[in-house]
């Protein structure tokens, strides 16, 4: 048993990941929180280094990253590619992405039930939850994401419609109503399913979690490529050098993941020895947990309008001249989880 063990943890290596939660649409003053309370070097982001074992799949990664900038789990999410990069393989036809369900993307019929099959969370330390969560063995509960049970999902969707009404987009739709009240939305063509563009096919039928989100059964390391790797679109693995991860819909979270060979960056800036370096690979080998080998800028909480609202509540807890709004505010945050207690980066996960 222990030979098994051995072998098994011989074919993990540990991964670099670069996380970059960013928001390009700051204002000066939201900058400037960020720099002075938010402990971030450019005032336009929070970054994390961490390494994970090479086995995580994006499932996993999703609550490393919810431990990493300080969110409780509590919105929906999901990992996808750059757009020019998802127009490539896609096609930006139902064909090109109907032949990737299964293998790169969820299927259309995904239900949140199947998603978070393991969001099991009731009571005691969410911490201590959350690390049951990204610490391994890795092991998928769901249904859907299984090749087989994916491929039949996205068959029945195409067998469903192999005649489909393609409907005027409803930006067309409201335009010719203003000028006739009577108007009705327009059919443009009739055609299978199979046949249509992304675009038309979304213009008239709405697919729950959309077509871009990607299997998070995926293994991250087999999925991205690491600076300077070619990706191989032929093969699919590794499919891209930037993944995505989106956060709460609507305060619209924004996670930009990279891959690095190795660490050597943080050692020349001196960020890191090597002590540290080689204590971080044993605990990801040895316990099969990811490790947090440098952060700038503090964690985040949900629920407070993005990246551009945290700044904001940063204004008006350290500068606000309502001290009561100011206390209220604090307090608020608190119940959410966030501290402005520094924590170690062997802490963080």
């Amino acid at each position: 048993m222990k030979n098994n063990i051995s072998s098994i943890k011989n074919e993990i290596t540990p991964v670099r990941l670069h996380l970059e939660l960013r928001d390009d649409y700051l204002s000066d003053y939201q900058k400037r929180m960020l720099i002075r309370y938010g402990e971030s070097t450019s005032g336009e982001s929070i970054t994390r280094d961490i390494l994970v074992p090479s086995d995580m799949p994006l499932h996993n990664l999703h609550y490393t990253i919810q431990r990493l900038f300080g969110w409780q789990n509590s919105h929906l999410r999901s990992f996808y590619l750059p757009k020019g990069l998802y127009n490539k393989l896609t096609g930006g036809t139902v064909k090109g992405w109907s032949d990737l369900v299964g293998i790169l993307f969820q299927p259309p019929s995904e239900v949140e039930e199947d998603v978070f099959w393991d969001d099991d969370y009731e009571r005691g330390s969410f911490k201590v939850w959350l690390r049951k969560k990204y610490t391994g063995p890795y092991i998928y509960g769901g249904t859907m994401e299984h090749p087989e049970v994916a491929r039949q999902n996205i068959q029945n969707l195409l067998d469903r419609f192999k005649m489909f009404e393609v409907r005027e987009s409803f930006s067309d739709y409201m335009k010719r109503k203003e000028q006739d009240k009577n108007a009705e939305i327009r059919i443009i063509k009739r055609a299978p399913l199979i046949n249509l563009t992304l675009e038309e096919m979304n213009s008239s039928i709405m697919i729950d979690g959309g077509t871009e989100s990607l299997l998070e059964r995926l293994e991250v390391n087999k999925v991205i490529a690491a600076q300077g790797e070619d990706i191989n679109l032929e093969g699919w693995f590794p499919v891209t050098k930037e993944l995505i991860y989106n956060y709460d819909f609507g305060d619209n979270w924004i996670v930009k993941i990279t891959k690095y060979k190795d660490c050597e960056d943080l050692l020349n800036n001196n960020i890191i020895d090597k002590y540290e370096l080689e204590e971080a690979e044993y605990t990801v080998l040895d316990r099969h947990k990811p490790v947090c080998l440098n952060k700038v800028g503090v964690s985040v909480l949900d629920d407070v309008g993005g990246l551009g609202g945290f700044a904001d509540f940063l204004g008006t807890i350290y500068e606000g001249e309502d001290k009561e709004e100011a206390s209220i505010v604090r307090a608020w945050a608190k119940s959410l989880g966030w501290s402005a207690t520094k924590v170690s980066n062997k802490m963080m996960l």
